[in-house]
Formats: structure tokens, C-alpha cells, sequence
């Protein structure tokens, strides 16, 4: 907990450092970032993105989304949102500047309600694309032939993804739907009936902080292994993990931010093209299974994307 809160501190120390040293180098201010600091993934995107524009003397400043205003963000030429809130907020402000949204997931994105016909807007959604969690799958864990998944009220169309991407790369597949939490639990002991890799899908109404160690033991003792979304998925007992990192969102953003600077339009929502792999070794041993180091896997996984390790 100490350690999250100094990297946290220490992130919130950069963002502030580099906002100034940005005012200062430029004449004004051309990207206003719309963040939430007090929350350390958060702030450490914003530490990223703000590092990387300052080597390019790009003015940027940093505003929090309860103390944002219409005029506030009307003069820059990009905005850029750190998070839901934030990008909620510009949305109702109707803001007349091209918007980035990064760190939010694709549910989130489209709960936003952008006016048609406003400011032009872009996003790079946290959700990992199901061709990679598939492929991931393959890398790591070759001998199991079968996935389950569990759609809840906010994943219904990532959960179809994972199963079609699993069937095009000869895997079975197991599925069940669960409204809410005292669905989820009959649900997952039917998906896991036979041992399968369960694929935990970015659905806070079913996958949360209420449910996550009883899904994780329930798939341990059915000797099932978990490929979850997050470092804290792995952390609290999830064999796999593959994630963007809050620095990867910052940098990615920058480089966005970076082509629009340069007079180019905003590219379509995407999902991010960097990641890591996480890898609970302690776990994997438990239930036999003998993988890779996360290195090696991230490394694999972005060679068969045509990226460079």
C-alpha cells in the first residue's frame, strides 16, 4: 500500500513539474488534459503523456473535471480525457475542440452520448482485442483446447467477440450469460463443468471487487486457469493478465496528440496496439501448468502483431 501511494506521489509530483515547465516553454497552451490526480492510474498517465509532449515544447495543461468550465477548454487545440469521469464531463460541456478519451473502457465510451454533428472526437479503449486474448491463450497455454466466458449486462458483444475468435483459432468454447451477481455463480460452475480457460471480461456488475476471489477459487478448484484484464487480476490469483499500463496509455495518447499537433485528423477509436502480460507463476504451478516468463510471452505476443518486442 506504501509503495502505491509514493509511485502515486511520485507520478502526481511529475505531472505538476512538467505543467509548469510546459507554461513556461510555450507561448500557450495547445492541449488541456482533463484528469483526475488524486487517483494513481490517473496520474501516472498523465505523467507519461505530459513527459512525452514536453520534449516536443508542447503546452499542456492540466485540469480536474469538477473544476472545468465551457470557456476553460475552448482555447487549446486538443483535449484529451484521463478516465470516465473526465470524459463525461466533456461531453456535457459540449466542448467545440477535438477530444481524445484514453483511459476508459469501451462500455464507458459508449455510454457517452456524443452530440452528432459537434467537435470531432477519438478514443483508445482499455479493452484488449479478442484476436490477442485468443492468441495469448495459444501461446501460453497450448494444451487446453477449450475457453469459457460469462456475458454480463455490460459485455455481451466482447463476450460474442471471444467466442468467435476462439472458434476461427479451433478452440471450444463455453458461454453463459449472468444479469448480475447471484446469476454469476451458477453460471460459472455450468461454463466450467468440464476444465476450461475462463476469460474475465471488464463487466463491473459481475466481475468486481465483490466477486473476484470467489471466482478465482472456484476456477482453481475446478482446475481452471483465469486470463484476466488487469495487474490486479494476476496479483490476486488470475494464471494470466494481459493489460495496458497506465504509462502505455499516457505514451500512446502523446503520440496521438502528437499527429493532430502536426494537422492530421483524429483516427477512429481503437484499442490500444501497446500491452503487457502478466503471469501468476505461484498459481500456474499449483494447477501443473509450467509458462512462460511474462517477457517472453509479451515479447511473443507482439511479434505475431508485427510489433516490436
Amino acid at each position: 500500500m506504501r509503495r502505491a501511494w509514493t509511485r502515486s506521489l511520485i507520478a502526481l509530483c511529475a505531472v505538476l513539474a512538467v505543467s509548469v515547465a510546459s507554461a513556461a516553454q510555450a507561448a500557450e497552451t495547445r492541449v488541456i488534459v482533463l484528469a483526475e490526480l488524486d487517483k494513481a492510474p490517473q496520474s501516472e498517465t498523465v505523467a507519461a503523456l505530459t513527459a512525452e509532449l514536453q520534449r516536443d515544447s508542447v503546452g499542456v495543461a492540466v485540469v480536474a473535471p469538477d473544476s472545468a468550465t465551457h470557456a476553460a477548454l475552448a482555447g487549446a487545440d486538443l483535449i484529451v480525457t484521463v478516465g470516465g469521469q473526465a470524459a463525461r464531463t466533456t461531453v456535457a460541456l459540449e466542448a467545440a475542440v477535438p477530444v481524445l478519451h484514453v483511459l476508459l473502457s469501451r462500455t464507458t465510451l459508449d455510454a457517452l452520448g456524443h452530440r452528432p454533428g459537434g467537435a470531432s472526437w477519438s478514443a483508445i479503449v482499455l479493452d484488449q482485442p479478442a484476436e490477442r486474448q485468443i492468441a495469448l491463450i495459444r501461446l501460453a497455454l497450448p494444451a487446453h483446447e477449450r475457453i469459457a466466458t460469462i456475458a454480463g449486462p455490460e459485455t455481451p458483444a466482447l463476450a460474442r467477440a471471444l467466442a468467435a475468435a476462439a472458434t476461427r483459432s479451433g478452440l471450444d468454447v463455453r458461454s453463459a450469460e449472468a444479469a448480475d451477481i447471484p446469476a454469476l455463480y451458477p453460471a460459472l460452475r455450468s461454463v466450467l463443468e468440464q476444465p476450461a480457460v475462463l476469460v474475465i471480461t471488464p463487466d463491473g456488475q459481475v466481475f468486481n471487487s465483490q466477486t473476484v476471489h470467489h471466482v478465482l477459487l472456484t476456477a482453481f478448484r475446478l482446475h481452471s486457469p483465469v486470463l484476466g484484464f488487469s495487474a490486479a487480476y494476476v496479483r490476486a490469483g488470475a494464471v494470466l493478465g494481459l493489460y495496458t499500463t497506465p504509462a502505455q496509455a499516457g505514451r500512446e495518447a502523446a503520440a496521438v496528440a502528437r499527429r493532430v499537433l502536426a494537422g492530421q485528423p483524429l483516427p477512429a477509436p481503437a484499442a490500444h496496439t501497446e500491452f503487457e502480460v502478466g503471469v501468476n507463476q505461484t498459481v500456474a504451478r499449483a494447477l501443473g501448468l509450467q509458462l512462460p516468463a511474462e517477457q517472453a510471452l509479451t515479447a511473443a505476443l507482439r511479434a505475431q502483431e508485427g510489433r516490436t518486442p
